[in-house]
Parts: structure tokens; C-alpha cells; sequence
């Protein structure tokens, strides 16, 4: 029996096993994207661009991002390949796999993340629990990770102005203290820290073979809303239902059991 998880279903799974189930169990994927997603997909489009000097889309907010960080992160130093697809063995029948934003000539793993509201030093601090990161430098068999973290604007649109007078305000935003808004880190994993976290996902793989019973966390519920609260509580897999879709197993994160 084979397991293939990613970052992304770890994540999922720990947070909620009703959420894992309609996610990855029943394949549902909402069909339309929050706006937060939207500009951190753009974001991350254009920086593959940038990584392999080329022209990236400087229109929205995504872009006035993408701005920011070819002017203040030293990105070139890196020598950087980006959008790094992997696949690796933790035992046996348990694989991990995805995709890493880049990785370093010397072999690091280099992961860009946006923030919101909260502020990029919340941000930081979070990173110490961070799994993802784990798991990339288990990917690499590196000890440190590189992560450059961008804060979202935020300003807002005023009624009196046009959407090209906000982007230019969003522009001169990112000019005052751009080091607190754009940050470049190095995240760093002792070889215990790496070994516990691979048994983790070793046994997080097992119960997830093992599992019926895919009971809701409320606790996230409360925490954070769920993309799929519409159908948590009375979905039936015989009805078609509207806002989803069935997501093709051929994508990034399969799940094998």
C-alpha cells in the first residue's frame, strides 16, 4: 500500500479530519478561489518570472508586490531554480511529494509566503512551528530553508481615487520601511528536529490508512473559516452539488491510500 502526501494535506489533516476527507478523500475543490489566493498565485507567478529573468505582469496588487521584492530582496545572490517539482521516500509506501518555489544553487529550499493582517513579526514567530518547512529541508537534506515573506498592503481603494492612483500609493507604501514589509529569512532545523519530523509523517501516514471516522474539529471552525462549511455539516456524495468540483487526480497533491 502506498501513501503519497504533501505539505498541503499534512496541513489539512491536522487541522481537520472532515476538511481532509471532503478534500482529499472526495477530491472536492471549491470552484471559485478567494481574492487572497488570486493575488498570492499571481504573486508567486511573477516571481518564478523574475527567478528566471523574465518579464513578469506588473498589473494589480500582485504586481506592485512582485515590484517590491525585485527591488528589496537579494534574490539574485541565490542563483535560484525555480518551481522545483519532488518526490522522495520516507519509508516504505510513504512518499512525500509537491513543489518547491525554488531551490538555491547549493541545494537550498527557498519558499515565498504573503501576510496579511497580522503583521509580518506574528508571521515569524509562527514560523518556529512551522511543518512546511521541515518537510522542505527533509526534501533537500538541508538544515536551513530560505523564506522571503511579503506583508499585503494595508491601504485600501478610497472612494476619490482611481485603481491606478491606489497602485501608486501601494507602491510609495512599500518604499517606507520596506524592512518591515519584506523580509528574507533563513529558518534553520537541527538533524533530530528533521528525524522526529520524518517519524511524524510516518505515522500521521499509517493513521491515515486506518481512519473511518472523519469527525470535524469546531475549534478550527472557530478559528478560521473553511472553504467547505457549506457542505461540511449535510454533504451526501450522490448529489451534485454547486460551488465545487471534482478535483483530477493527476494534480500536484495526490492522495494514495
Amino acid at each position: 500500500m502506498i501513501t503519497e502526501l504533501s505539505a498541503t494535506m499534512i496541513s489539512s489533516y491536522k487541522r481537520c479530519y472532515r476538511r481532509f476527507y471532503l478534500e482529499y478523500i472526495e477530491d472536492l475543490k471549491p470552484v471559485a478561489g478567494s481574492e487572497a489566493l488570486t493575488v498570492g498565485s499571481s504573486y508567486h507567478e511573477n516571481l518564478e518570472n523574475i527567478l528566471k529573468g523574465q518579464e513578469f505582469n506588473h498589473d494589480g496588487l500582485a504586481g506592485k508586490m512582485a515590484e517590491a521584492f525585485q527591488k528589496y530582496v537579494d534574490y539574485k545572490s541565490w542563483q535560484a531554480a525555480p518551481e522545483q517539482d519532488f518526490k522522495i521516500r520516507l519509508s516504505r509506501g510513504v512518499y512525500l511529494k509537491g513543489r518547491l518555489d525554488a531551490v538555491t544553487q547549493d541545494g537550498f529550499p527557498v519558499e515565498h509566503k504573503t501576510t496579511g493582517s497580522m503583521g509580518i513579526e506574528k508571521y515569524i514567530d509562527h514560523l518556529a512551528y512551522d511543518d512546511q518547512i521541515s518537510l522542505y529541508m527533509l526534501v533537500t537534506g538541508k538544515e536551513r530553508a530560505i523564506y522571503t515573506v511579503i506583508q499585503k498592503p494595508t491601504i485600501r481603494l478610497k472612494k476619490d481615487e482611481t485603481e491606478e492612483e491606489y497602485l501608486e500609493r501601494v507602491s510609495q507604501w512599500y518604499n517606507e520601511e520596506p524592512e518591515r514589509k519584506i523580509l528574507t529569512l533563513n529558518v534553520v532545523r537541527t538533524k533530530n528536529e528533521l528525524e522526529e519530523k520524518r517519524q511524524e509523517i510516518i505515522e500521521l501516514a499509517k493513521e491515515m490508512r486506518h481512519r473511518r471516522l472523519f469527525y470535524r474539529n469546531p475549534n478550527a471552525c472557530m478559528i478560521t473559516s473553511c472553504p467547505y462549511a457549506s457542505i461540511c455539516l449535510n454533504y451526501e456524495p450522490d448529489i451534485q452539488l454547486t460551488g465545487f468540483y471534482k478535483k483530477e487526480r493527476t494534480e500536484i497533491e495526490p492522495c494514495k491510500f
